[in-house]
């Protein structure tokens, strides 16, 4: 009895320890499902958790150290990041963006266009529309450069033989009596008697009967040398009928092109008895121009045509180029060699030359390439190689030292450290930028994008949505409508392929009209040369801003510091801005983070506090615009 009233204790310990390590296992299990949703919320909300930083960070207007009221920060590779003061502890502002430290200006003064920019525009999307503007990415592509010339067809004198008399006699019989008969290899052309020949096979008769002599091989060679082969000395040799003729045979196969003596004549050693040309490859002669001198190599393939077989193309090469100019026509003599298996091709027919060159092949691009499969001998000679960022097209040492760092196995050099991460993300995409020729192509670019002032040649590069760049760029030669890039561009840019004279247009008609949308504060205007154009407002068609002064805004969230950064617009985006009111991402004040910047979006402009929330209004473009249409309305 005793045994089974103590029974139950342990099962009930037992009951209750199971129990416990199921709540043990759910707690785990929610502590894991809870860390993954903060990490979810964390990177959901990113930019908003990084403005509200930006905005508990930055130092009050009453306790921040300012710089010189007539002075400001601004970033050389982003001109919206503007900043009038210090930091907290007295250093100077970094660029959110590119972390590089800000530089200092005089507010109103346009910002200073990197090395080789000539002019920066920014258009609206509605504009940019209007004006028929279109860009196209650029690249690596197979570039042909092609020179037609008309040549003459001549004999090839390589081919060309002359049948020359070693001895003197007589024209006993003329086996070829005209021009232009076609034989062949060993064919008897003509048969000569010659006493000089029989004075000869006489005296090396008489030497052939001393005895332990060497006469009889000197006398041999001395007819030999007179043209005779052995066959036929020996043949003399057994000839009692005291004639001594000699058959002349071609040594070649071709046709007779002259023909210099008659049945019967006299023949005199030395004297040119017959020429024979071979047609089988013949020589055209053609004139090119000395600015095309450089497109030319010897052993290049070319390939030519005649009117009297229009559909057969003959294949050659060129075997010479002249070492002199003709002084009248500036054009210098090239000899192709062309093969003429079937004797199409005549003497003194026109021929049209076509000339195909692979524009790498040609300088400079083929010392570019050399170069590009060789290393730097060290940093600075790897450095002038490069030359650009990669990622910005900056002039490297535009902003400080060069930064190296490894990509694909490569080294690559980056004008500042901002630039790392985006290499680190896609180092292919930014080492194949920097390789603009290869074995079979080269980079090149619309002749369309192409402005051709006279001293400069200028392309427009969209660097972001709606601002475009004058870039001067090195050119090369043409074909098919591009033009090969020596310096300038760099693969991946996207240029105005259509529309580039009228964004030229824009920089030389208002040089300095957008000098405040590019960052720079309102403030005494300067002398500037760069090319900003103001962009058009996108303000509601019912707002009038001839005078903003009248307009009766519901600003009462706004402070005056919030105004006093809001002022720092120009007039048409204040107006956006006091309309507006918040930020439609972070739904603070504008002003609250500095200058606000404007972001257009389907052809509306939408004012923002800070840059980090440009790609939200970009990826919520209808819900932002819906918001900020909705304020306009309320505030009007």
């Amino acid at each position: 009895m005793n045994d089974n009233t103590t029974q139950p204790a342990p099962l009930a310990k037992s009951r209750f320890a199971g129990f416990w390590f199921a709540l043990r296992m759910i707690e785990v299990r929610l502590r894991f499902i809870a860390v993954l949703v903060a990490i979810g919320l964390t990177i959901g909300y990113w930019e908003t958790l990084q403005n509200y930083w930006d905005r508990y960070t930055k130092p009050s207007v009453t306790t921040a150290s300012h710089v010189d009221q007539g002075t400001e920060f601004y970033c050389p590779m982003d001109p919206s990041v503007v900043r009038d003061s210090l930091e907290p502890n007295g250093s100077i502002p970094k660029c959110p963006i590119c972390g590089m430290p800000l530089s200092l200006r005089k507010k109103g003064e346009a910002m200073e266009l990197p090395p080789g920019v000539v002019g920066r525009v920014s258009l609206s999307p509605n504009r940019v529309k209007m004006a028929g503007i279109r860009t196209s990415q650029i690249g690596l592509r197979p570039m042909v450069r092609s020179i037609r010339t008309v040549g003459v067809v001549a004999y090839d004198e390589s081919h060309q033989s002359q049948i020359v008399s070693r001895f003197g006699g007589y024209i006993e019989k003329l086996l070829v009596d005209q021009t232009f008969v076609e034989v062949k290899q060993g064919d008897a052309l003509a048969e000569i008697y010659s006493p000089e020949l029989y004075t000869a096979v006489q005296e090396l008769k008489i030497a052939d009967h001393v005895p332990n002599s060497n006469l009889a091989q000197i006398a041999r060679e001395k007819v030999r040398l007179l043209g005779i082969e052995d066959q036929e000395i020996d043949a003399m040799l057994r000839s009692d009928n005291g004639k001594y003729r000699v058959v002349v045979r071609s040594p070649t196969s071709g046709f007779v092109i002259k023909k210099m003596v008659q049945q019967g004549a006299t023949v005199t050693p030395g004297q040119t008895l017959f020429e024979v040309a071979d047609l089988s490859q013949v020589w055209i002669e053609a004139d090119i121009y000395e600015r095309d001198l450089s497109l030319i190599q010897l052993g290049q393939e070319i390939e030519a045509t005649v009117e009297a077989y229009p559909d057969q193309t003959f294949s050659g090469m060129v075997s010479s180029i002249y070492p002199e100019l003709n002084p009248v026509t500036r054009t210098n003599r090239v000899r192709f060699e062309v093969d003429n298996p079937q004797r199409m091709l005549r003497a003194g027919m026109y021929a049209a030359v076509t000339l195909s060159t692979p524009i790498q092949q040609t300088e400079p691009f083929h010392t570019m390439l050399a170069s590009s499969n060789t290393a730097p001998a060290d940093t600075q000679t790897a450095i002038a190689k490069q030359a650009v960022c990669p990622v910005t097209g900056a002039k490297l040492g535009s902003m400080g030292p060069p930064l190296a760092v490894q990509a694909d196995g490569a080294t690559v050099y980056l004008c500042c450290a901002g630039c790392k991460s985006a290499v680190a993300k896609e180092p292919h995409k930014y080492v194949s930028r920097m390789r603009t020729v290869s074995n079979e192509a080269v980079l090149s670019v619309p002749e369309t994008a192409v402005i051709d002032t006279g001293e400069q040649k200028i392309v427009y590069v969209e660097r972001e949505a709606g601002v475009y760049e004058g870039v001067e760029v090195q050119l090369g030669p043409k074909s098919n409508g591009y033009y090969a890039v020596i310096s300038g561009l760099l693969p991946g840019d996207q240029v105005a392929a259509a529309g580039a004279f009228l964004i030229d247009a824009e920089t030389r008609l208002n040089p300095a009209a957008s000098a405040s949308y590019f960052g720079a504060s309102d403030g005494p205007a300067t002398h500037d040369t760069s090319g900003f154009q103001k962009p058009s407002s996108a303000l509601p068609t019912n707002t009038d801003t001839s005078d903003a002064s009248k307009l009766n805004f519901q600003t009462s969230r706004l402070t005056e510091s919030h105004l006093a950064e809001i002022a720092k617009l120009p007039v048409d985006d204040q107006v956006l801005a006091k309309l507006q009111v918040l930020c439609p991402v972070t739904e603070q004040p504008l002003g609250s983070m500095g200058k606000p910047l404007k972001v257009v979006v389907d052809d509306d402009a939408v004012m923002v506090c800070c840059k980090a929330c440009i790609g939200a209004v970009k990826k919520n473009a209808d819900r932002i615009l819906t918001t900020v249409h909705r304020w306009r309305e309320a505030n009007q």
